[in-house]
This record gives C-alpha cells, sequence and structure tokens, in this order.
C-alpha cells in the first residue's frame, strides 16, 4: 500500500510539472485544480499526492535550473517526510 502512494505522488508530481511547463502563466491554485482532477486515486493517496505535487511546484519555483527528474527523485527520497508533515499538518486543524 505505501508502495502505492508514493507511485501516486510521483504521478502527482509529474502531472504538476508537465502542466506548468505547458502554462507557466498558471498560478498554483489552477495547477492544483488540475493535478486533483487528474489523479485517478482516492483517501489518504489523493492527499499525500496533493502535498507532493505542491512540494515539486514549490521546489521547482525556488530552483528553477534543476530537471524534472531530479525533483521527483527528490520526492520519492523525500515521501516519508512528506507523508509525515501532511498527517502532522491534519491533525493540528482538528
Amino acid at each position: 500500500m505505501k508502495h502505492d502512494m508514493k507511485l501516486a505522488m510521483i504521478n502527482a508530481a509529474d502531472v504538476v510539472l508537465k502542466y506548468k511547463k505547458q502554462k507557466p502563466e498558471a498560478d498554483v491554485e489552477e495547477i492544483i485544480k488540475h493535478v486533483m482532477k487528474s489523479l485517478k486515486v482516492k483517501g489518504k493517496s489523493k492527499i499525500y499526492s496533493i502535498a507532493a505535487a505542491n512540494y515539486a511546484l514549490k521546489y521547482k519555483e525556488k530552483k528553477p535550473w534543476v530537471k524534472d527528474k531530479e525533483i521527483m527523485q527528490k520526492i520519492m527520497n523525500e515521501s516519508d517526510n512528506i507523508i509525515k508533515s501532511t498527517e502532522k499538518s491534519g491533525k493540528n486543524e482538528t
């Protein structure tokens, strides 16, 4: 199951990076809406995927010279931390 979540996170990052390339003027809200429509996962996997997409988008904006492949590798390496951070954030909202 965790492997499926990580694949969904990588897929979301890929979608966000491709969309940003196609529409560089798009704002974060538009991009995240596109990602949400594109994702075929549900539940926690979708939440983690959106978190990963947001991570990829912020990382690309901060370091635009980094290749998309490197960003997706970073997300894969950081996926456990992204999941933990998302869970922690969710607990703080309740």
